[in-house]
């Protein structure tokens, strides 16, 4: 076989030859470039679809919804409220996908500067220490969030977390008291803690779909009559809610929520109610109890 670089430079067969190499390289190069552009973009948008905050044993166990195991797939109903339509390969796709969210992030720092909807909570946490909340009580734990007490960096806030499923090595959780319970179930096992808080933070937890799915009107009252109990006159819930928890966000709000809050800007109108990200993928709503 003869290479193109034996071929003489005159020669106009060598000339086309190398002509329709170069072509074809080039398209080929331009195929490739099109091809991994596309596959990041795809990626991009499906990690921004996805809060990064959702290892699912937190989330659910946050909201008081648990499998037998408190695993994601063992128990159909927490797959999806449509899951009996679903077909096996379907539900394990989807199972797969979820447990792709349980985990710990090895690098902490690069986890909040870059993931999902980190790089505004950081910004959010960091405000906390500067403003009129003395007592926090963020709900879900997991040992990245051990960030969040030094974000706020301050020695008179102090910073609870409600969790009660501890992640696994429990030394890692930074924090100045641990509610060690669900939500709904706050009342009962701390009494004392009532009208107690300034500001309740809800990132990940009952604005989730997969929470919603699994929450009747009652477990949702029980839900918001618990936040409300453990805030003071005026306390703020800060609550985060993902692209599509509900069918109708409007009509939620105004049956479960408004009733017993008042939705406002937040810290002198640093974020409006509805604070957006990530095209809308991440809303934030503040409210302030009546």
């Amino acid at each position: 076989m003869v290479s193109i670089g034996a071929r003489k430079k005159n020669s106009s067969l060598g000339f086309c030859t190398k002509r329709v190499v170069v072509i074809v390289s080039a398209l080929a190069l331009l195929a490739l470039g099109l091809q991994a552009s596309s596959l990041i973009r795809s990626l991009e948008h499906d990690l921004l679809q996805h809060s990064f905050e959702k290892p699912m044993n937190a989330t659910l166990s946050g909201a008081a919804v648990l499998t037998e195991t408190n695993q994601i797939g063992t128990n159909d109903r927490i797959i999806g409220g449509d899951s009996d339509a679903m077909s096996e390969v379907e539900k394990e796709k989807l199972k797969q996908k979820m447990e792709a969210w349980v985990y710990e992030p090895k690098n902490i720092n690069y986890f909040w500067k870059k993931m999902g909807d980190r790089p505004f909570q950081r910004e959010f946490y960091s405000r906390l220490g500067k403003g009129n909340f003395n007592r926090l009580l963020d709900v879900g734990a997991r040992s990245y969030n051990k960030l969040c007490k030094d974000l706020i960096n301050s020695t008179s806030v102090e910073y609870f977390q409600m969790e009660p499923n501890l992640p696994p090595d429990p030394s890692d959780l930074k924090n100045d008291g641990l509610l060690e319970c669900y939500m709904n179930e706050v009342r009962e096992k701390y009494p004392d803690q009532g009208s107690s808080f300034d500001l309740v933070i809800d990132f990940g937890v009952f604005g989730w779909k997969l929470v919603q799915n699994e929450f009747d009107d009652t477990k949702v009252k029980g839900y918001v009559n618990s936040v409300t109990w453990l805030l003071r006159d005026k306390g703020c819930w800060v609550l985060k809610t993902d692209q599509g928890w509900v069918p109708n966000e409007v009509e939620f709000f105004d049956k479960h929520i408004l009733p017993y809050f008042t939705m406002k800007d937040f810290d002198n109108h640093a974020y409006e109610s509805g604070h957006s990200i990530k095209g809308g993928n991440f809303n934030f709503f503040f409210f302030y109890k009546k």
